[in-house]
C-alpha cells in the first residue's frame, strides 16, 4: 500500500462503512425476498413446489459453503478486490435471475448470485474489524449490522409488493441499480487493503468435509418438517453432517495451515458469541418466521399487508442498532446482551397472547421491544467476538461467526416449526376429545374427512346437514388449535431467549489494544495464556 494509504483509509472509513452496509443489506435481503414470489415462479416455469424450493435452498446452501472460504481468500486477495468482486458476481447473478428463461437457468443464476452474496457478509465484517479500532468497533458494527437485521424483516414486504405490482422478476432486477452504484462508489472511495499475515496454502480436505457437513446439516434442518424427522432421507443427511463435522475437526487438528484454527474456540468471548448467535437466531426468526404466518393464515392479511405490520420491528432495529453499537464501545457486553435477551424474550412471550382479534397495540408494541432487544444482542456480541481474537485472525474469525449465524437461523426455524406443528396437533386432539363421540354431527373425524374432500373439489358433500355441522366443528377446532399452537411457539421462543441470559453474563470486557502499527501484535498463544 502506498505511503499515506493507511491514513486515507482511516479518514474515509465511515464512507467505506456505508458501501459495505449497502452490499450486505442487498445480500441479506435477497435471502428472504423470494419466498412470497415462489408460487408465481411455479406458474411461469410449470414446476411443482419441491422443485421451486431450490430457488431458496440453493441460495442458502451455496452461501453457507462460500462463507468459510473468505478467511483463506483474504490472505491472497485484497479486501477491496474481494468485496467488489463478490458484489459484481452478486449483481450479475441478479441480472441473470431476472432474465431467467427456464427453471434450470433460474437455479444456476441463484447459485451464481449466492457465490457473491455469501461472501459479502463475512468480508464486510472483516473490513469493519480492520478499519476500526476496538474502542469504536462496536459503533461501526452497529451501523453495519442494521442491514443484517432489517433485511429479513423488509424482504417479505418488498417482495410481496414488487410481485403483486409488477412481476416476480423485479425482486431481482431491483438489485441492479443499487449494485452498480455501490460498485462505482467502492471503486472510487475504497483503497487496496490486505489482511495481516502471510499467504496460506488451501486446506482442501478440511473445506471439503466442512462443506459436506454444512450442506447435509442445512438440508436436514430445512426439509425435516416436510420429509419427516424420522425419514430415511433426513437420517442420511444427519449421518453425512456428523461424519463431515468429525472429519473436519480431525483434519483441522492435524494440518499445519487449517481452514479454521480451532484454538479460537479457547477464547471465551468468541465461543460464547457463536453460541449466543444461535439463541439470537431463535429470537430473530421467532418473529420473522412465525409472525407473518400468523398474520396471513389466522388474521387474514395479504402478504403485503402482513409485511407492513412487520415494519415497526425493522424501524426499531434501524434506530437502535447505532445506539447499541455506541454502547458496546463503552459498557460490558454481558450487561448489554443480557438486557437484549430480556427484551427479546419478554416481547416473544407477549406475542403468546395473540389471537385473530388482536388490536394494533399487541401487534406493534412487542415488535418495538423485540427490535431494540435484537440490536442490543447483535452489535455487542459481534464487537465482543472480534475484539477478543488476535488481529491477524480477524478474517477467519469473521467467516465462521457468519457461518454460525446462518446455521443458527436454519436451526431456529426448524426448531420453532417442529414445536408449533406438534403443539397444533396436541391441541387439536385435546379439543376434539371434548366432543361426545356418540354424536355423529360432532364427529371430528367426519369433519376432517369432509374438509379433505371439499379441498379435492367435491363441494356437493356440503349439502348434507351432518357434513355442514361436522365441517364447521372441525374447522373451528383446527383454527383454535392453530392459534394455541402459535401462542405456545412464541412463548417457547421467548423462554429460549431468557435461558441464554447466564451465557451472556459469562462475557468479559475486551481490552482495547493499540493498532498493530503502534504496538507489537499479540500472538494467539500469548492471548490464550493471558486468558
Amino acid at each position: 500500500m502506498p505511503a499515506g494509504g493507511d491514513d486515507y483509509l482511516r479518514a474515509n472509513r465511515w464512507a467505506v462503512l456505508g458501501i459495505i452496509m449497502m452490499g450486505t443489506f442487498m445480500a441479506i435481503l435477497d435471502s428472504s425476498i423470494v419466498n412470497v414470489a415462489l408460487p408465481h415462479m411455479m406458474s411461469t416455469f410449470g414446476v411443482d413446489r419441491d422443485k421451486i424450493e431450490w430457488v431458496s435452498t440453493g441460495f442458502m446452501l451455496t452461501s453457507a459453503v462460500v462463507m468459510p472460504l473468505v478467511g483463506w481468500l483474504t490472505s491472497r486477495i485484497s479486501y477491496k478486490a474481494l468485496y467488489l468482486g463478490s458484489l459484481a458476481v452478486f449483481t450479475v447473478g441478479s441480472l441473470l435471475c431476472a432474465l431467467a428463461w427456464s427453471y434450470e437457468s433460474l437455479i444456476a443464476a441463484r447459485v451464481l448470485q449466492a457465490l457473491g452474496g455469501g461472501a459479502i457478509q463475512p468480508i464486510g465484517m472483516a473490513i469493519v474489524a480492520e478499519l476500526f479500532d476496538p474502542h469504536e468497533r462496536g459503533r461501526a458494527l452497529g451501523i453495519w449490522g442494521t442491514g443484517i437485521m432489517a433485511g429479513p424483516a423488509l424482504g417479505p414486504t418488498l417482495g410481496g409488493y414488487l410481485t403483486d405490482a409488477f412481476s416476480w422478476r423485479t425482486i431481482f432486477s431491483v438489485n441492479l441499480p443499487f449494485g452498480v452504484l455501490t460498485l462505482i462508489a467502492g471503486m472510487i472511495i475504497m483503497r487496496p487493503l490486505r489482511a495481516r499475515g502471510g499467504r496460506r496454502p488451501f486446506d482442501v480436505f478440511g473445506f471439503a468435509f466442512l462443506a459436506m457437513a454444512l450442506v447435509a446439516g442445512l438440508t436436514a434442518l430445512s426439509n425435516g418438517q416436510e420429509k419427516g424427522w424420522q425419514s430415511d432421507y433426513i437420517h442420511v443427511c444427519e449421518a453425512f453432517a456428523v461424519v463431515g463435522l468429525v472429519m473436519f475437526i480431525a483434519i483441522e487438528l492435524a494440518v499445519e495451515h487449517p481452514l479454521l484454527d480451532l484454538r479460537l474456540f479457547l477464547i471465551r468471548n468468541y465461543t460464547l458469541s457463536i453460541l449466543l448467535a444461535v439463541f439470537r437466531a431463535v429470537g430473530l426468526f421467532g418473529s420473522v418466521f412465525l409472525f407473518p404466518i400468523f398474520l396471513q393464515n389466522l388474521m387474514g392479511y395479504t402478504p403485503v399487508h402482513a409485511g407492513l405490520w412487520m415494519l415497526p420491528n425493522a424501524l426499531a432495529v434501524g434506530v437502535t442498532m447505532p445506539i447499541a453499537g455506541r454502547l458496546a464501545d463503552r459498557h460490558s457486553p454481558a450487561l448489554l446482551t443480557g438486557l437484549g435477551c430480556v427484551l427479546v424474550g419478554s416481547s416473544l412471550i407477549q406475542f403468546g397472547r395473540l389471537d385473530p382479534m388482536s388490536g394494533w397495540p399487541l401487534l406493534v408494541l412487542p415488535q418495538l421491544t423485540r427490535g431494540a432487544g435484537l440490536a442490543m444482542m447483535m452489535a455487542p456480541l459481534m464487537a465482543a467476538a472480534l475484539n477478543a481474537v488476535p488481529h491477524h485472525e480477524l478474517p477467519m474469525a469473521s467467516s465462521f461467526l457468519n457461518v454460525s449465524q446462518n446455521v443458527g437461523g436454519s436451526l431456529g426455524i426448524a426448531l420453532l416449526n417442529n414445536f408449533v406443528t406438534n403443539s397444533i396437533h396436541t391441541h387439536a386432539v385435546r379439543l376434539g376429545e371434548g366432543f361426545p363421540m356418540e354424536s355423529q354431527a360432532m364427529d371430528i373425524r367426519l369433519g376432517l374427512r369432509t374438509l379433505m374432500l371439499v379441498f379435492r373439489h367435491e363441494p356437493g358433500l356440503m349439502a348434507l346437514p351432518q357434513a355442514r355441522v361436522a365441517f364447521a366443528a372441525a374447522s373451528g377446532i383446527a383454527r383454535k388449535a392453530q392459534v394455541l399452537g402459535f401462542e405456545n411457539g412464541f412463548v417457547f421462543a421467548g423462554l429460549i431467549l431468557l435461558a441464554a441470559i447466564p451465557l451472556c453474563l459469562l462475557l468479559t470486557p475486551a481490552a482495547h489494544h493499540l493498532r498493530p502499527d503502534e504496538k507489537a501484535e499479540e500472538t494467539l498463544d500469548a492471548k490464550l495464556l493471558a486468558e
